[in-house]
């Protein structure tokens, strides 16, 4: 991934494991969506953002207990109320996952919002 910056890391332990030893599926989406809100949030400079979408999840590489998975955002793409940017878990230097997604900015009321991309911190 080009221009990827490095968002968050995570410790895989025992409670986060699955019957056959491996991180949970559902686990790693719950780090990967805290990890992308955290992305959308610095990057637009919105402090309400909201999944919307995901691609294709595909786990790649099984995590087990005390392995450190590393979360990767960038090629991002900006809309008028929305950021859609790829997020990439890494741990021991493969990917485990990989996919798109697409966060949207509301306001207090959860509607929908513009996003003001030209204030300098989001240049």
């Amino acid at each position: 991934m080009d221009n990827r910056e490095k968002v968050a890391s995570r410790l895989c332990m025992i409670k986060d494991l699955g019957k056959y030893g491996n991180l949970f599926g559902g686990n790693m989406m719950a780090w990967i969506d805290e990890a992308a809100a955290i992305f959308a949030i610095k990057t637009s400079g919105e402090k309400n953002m909201v999944t919307l979408h995901y691609s294709e999840m595909t786990f790649r590489h099984p995590v087990k207990e005390g392995d450190i998975v590393d979360f990767f955002c960038g090629k991002v793409r900006r809309g008028v109320t929305s950021i859609t940017f790829e997020i990439e878990a890494i741990c021991a230097g493969r990917t485990v996952f990989c996919a798109d997604c697409v966060f949207v900015a509301v306001d207090d009321d959860g509607q929908k919002k513009a996003i003001d991309w030209n204030t300098p911190e989001k240049e």
